[in-house]
């Protein structure tokens, strides 16, 4: 016999989501200004660092980060497992394990540290002679490799105590921490900072930022961890970590492939200064990107302790809840700054560099389809304990990213390099969502009925803004704030025209309230 639900008695999982809906838009905003602060603490600086150390410079700066962002990505996916298993401890108030897991992530970032040190030592003057840097910077770009080891070992560690304060939703202290680091980074590098010799100097700052991040952090967060004998995690739960982070390490070392890499290529075939060029596209593109994944931390953490209580029929039916808000409200964010990333970036550096705009909107493009269907999924993956999922979707994007880089770069150049980036990411984002529909039965309602003119309104509202703005002839870090403004209109007009089918309570798939009402 068929089993039916029985009127009022299935509710929504949206209803039983541990914490109420406020919560979790309160952990949003909070989460969006911890992790805003550092964009824009770099979108004010960019013009300040190109105007004092000169394109060439900022070049061999660009490439420092790049490898600091490739060795961190490179952690053995421990820095990103941290979130899900301390969230995972402390709905259980299992604050030993979480303390042990303290330990055991700083002895392994200590470790890492000092390996990089040891090889920059041993290799780096091979590494500067590989690159095209001038003979007049191989000295500083030296030093700086030396420096790399300390920098990874800080920025890992910090990355810990980010992951502590977001797993147990502690983003109003999270966002402090976050401000504070940022706002003290910022006035020492203007005043310290004045010529073309201070690479060593900025090296040294950024170290200090980190370190504050990580003292803040730990102290805002030490009442959720204890530190007690065994200081390192035990057997079982080594082996469950490790089994997690190896995955997470997988999906990891494509973000590298699919993103850092594009550097190194521009680095060793073109002069250092298009890795500038490509860094300030990249570093437009990405900002933009990570607008919306500010939500992922309270998300993550939410998914996880529904999940913990409610198992899999739980995290299913909230993932629906989620999603069919988070859709229409990604892609219509997505199309406007597509359409406005370009001219934003020649306000903002000026036309010079109006070729970082072309980077910055072909990379987004790939940015958005990606962050738009995967970005719940990978929550979900992640809180149920699948990452396998996550590691293949990335690796099927890696696969044709690398299988079109060196045509495509052959024809258009570093157009050519951000154009195979984001052909892979809608190829992988899309095998993802055939995935989770195996696995779980993930599906993507339809998009709301307003979404096509609202969302053309709001492209023709930033559009025209954003000539209006170019046509003052202004550059910098506050014309780039004024051209903000015709986006945020054309955003707020969409969204508000959308706004009564985006609360509406979405509809859950009635074999999802069955599983959760059986649970």
């Amino acid at each position: 016999m068929r089993l039916r639900p029985r009127p009022g008695r299935l509710r929504s999982p949206s209803a039983a989501a541990v914490g109420p809906a406020r919560a979790l838009a309160s952990g949003m905003g909070f989460s969006a200004l911890a992790q805003i602060a550092p964009l824009l603490t770099n979108l004010a600086l960019t013009p300040y660092l190109i105007h004092r150390l000169g394109l060439d410079r900022f070049g061999v700066w660009s490439l420092i980060l790049v490898f600091l962002a490739t060795l961190t990505v490179l952690d053995g996916g421990v820095g990103a497992s941290l979130a899900r298993f301390y969230a995972y401890h402390g709905v259980r108030g299992d604050q030993d394990a979480t303390g042990r897991l303290v330990v055991g992530s700083v002895s392994v970032f200590l470790g890492l540290g000092a390996l990089v040190t040891g090889l920059a030592a041993l290799i780096g003057p091979r590494i500067v002679t590989a690159l095209d840097v001038p003979p007049r910077l191989t000295a500083e770009a030296g030093q700086l490799l030396l420096v790399l080891g300390p920098l990874l070992t800080l920025a890992l560690i910090s990355n810990s105590a980010i992951a502590l304060l977001q797993a147990n939703a502690r983003f109003r202290s999270l966002a402090a921490v976050s401000a504070g680091s940022c706002l003290t980074y910022a006035v020492a590098v203007t005043a310290v900072v004045h010529d073309g010799h201070d690479l060593l100097p900025l090296a040294l700052l950024t170290t200090l930022r980190y370190l504050l991040v990580t003292v803040g952090g730990f102290a805002a967060g030490a009442r959720h961890f204890r530190v007690r004998r065994p200081l390192l995690p035990r057997s079982a739960e080594r082996r469950v970590f490790v089994g997690y982070a190896s995955r997470m390490q997988l999906s990891g070392f494509t973000v590298f492939l699919n993103g850092e890499i594009d550097a190194l290529v521009v680095a060793v075939l073109l002069p250092v200064r298009y890795v500038g060029i490509y860094a300030a596209g990249y570093q437009a593109a990405t900002a933009l990107r990570s607008l919306p994944l500010y939500a992922f931390p309270p998300i993550l953490t939410r998914m996880t302790h529904v999940y913990a209580t409610r198992q899999l029929p739980g995290a299913v039916g909230d993932f629906h809840v989620l999603q069919s808000r988070w859709l229409p409200a990604v892609l219509t964010y997505g199309t406007v700054t597509i359409a406005a990333v370009g001219p934003a970036v020649v306000v903002w550096l000026g036309p010079g560099l109006a070729l970082s705009g072309a980077v910055a909107a072909v990379l987004l493009t790939g940015y958005v389809v990606q962050v738009a269907f995967t970005g719940m999924r990978t929550c979900f993956v992640r809180a149920i304990g699948r990452p396998g999922l996550e590691t293949r979707y990335s690796w099927c994007s890696t696969a044709v990213n690398l299988a079109l880089t060196v045509p495509l770069t052959m024809l258009w150049g570093v157009i050519g390099v951000v154009l195979a980036t984001s052909i892979g990411l809608v190829a992988g984002s899309l095998y993802l969502v055939l995935l989770c529909r195996r696995l779980a039965g993930l599906r993507d309602g339809r998009l709301p009925r307003r979404w096509v003119p609202a969302t053309a309104l709001a492209v023709l509202t930033a559009g025209g803004g954003e000539l209006l703005v170019l046509r003052t002839g202004w550059h910098g870090a506050l014309p780039l704030l004024l051209a903000g403004v015709p986006v945020l209109v054309g955003l707020g007009v969409a969204w508000a025209l959308m706004a009564r089918d985006l609360i509406r309570a979405p509809r859950v798939p009635e074999r999802v309230l069955l599983k959760e009402e059986t649970s």
